[in-house]
């Protein structure tokens, strides 16, 4: 789990779910990260404890969490299976947002939704948001059809790589 929060106030400001293996950078977390008024962690669960601090970038437990007993029950693979899922697809809505910002800034979104672009311009920016939209509805339906973790990992996200006609 990614973390962003004020410096002073220690006020959260965003959070995201994370996948293994995949290092973002603060911008790619939080698009108005600052680096003198807000900190930026990563925690290697999918929750933040009650108390923790940022140190070199890695959240680390503090106070009364810290010293919390783990729970002996181990959740069920079928449990598992379905957090897995819940990350990949949550992981997948927020690769979809910074991949389509690559493509298409949001101004132009909004300039779209404004009337400000031709028609030609406004259906080419309308087909490339429906293409990021389909490709994510795709990889959420064979999400829900996959049966084991190996078959979950195994999936991949398929977004376009630039506007669309």
């Amino acid at each position: 789990m990614y973390v962003v929060r004020n410096k002073k106030t220690k006020a959260l400001i965003h959070m995201v779910n994370s996948a293994p293996g995949i290092d973002l950078k603060p911008e790619d977390v939080f698009r108005e990260f600052d680096p003198k008024t807000m900190e930026f962690g990563r925690y290697t669960e999918q929750y933040l404890p009650d108390e923790f601090t940022i140190e070199d970038g890695v959240v680390k437990e503090s106070g009364k969490s810290a010293k919390k007993p783990k729970s002996a029950k181990a959740p069920s693979a079928e449990q598992e299976l379905k957090e897995l899922k819940a990350r990949k697809l949550q992981e997948a809505s927020r690769l979809s947002f910074v991949e389509r910002g690559r493509i298409l800034p949001e101004h132009e979104l909004l300039n779209a939704a404004l009337g400000i672009y031709d028609e030609k311009r406004t259906k080419q920016i309308q087909a490339t948001v429906r293409a990021f939209r389909d490709g994510y509805h795709r990889y959420e339906a064979a999400l829900e059809k996959a049966k084991t973790a190996k078959a979950v990992e195994a999936l991949k996200l398929e977004l376009p790589k630039k506007l669309q006609s």
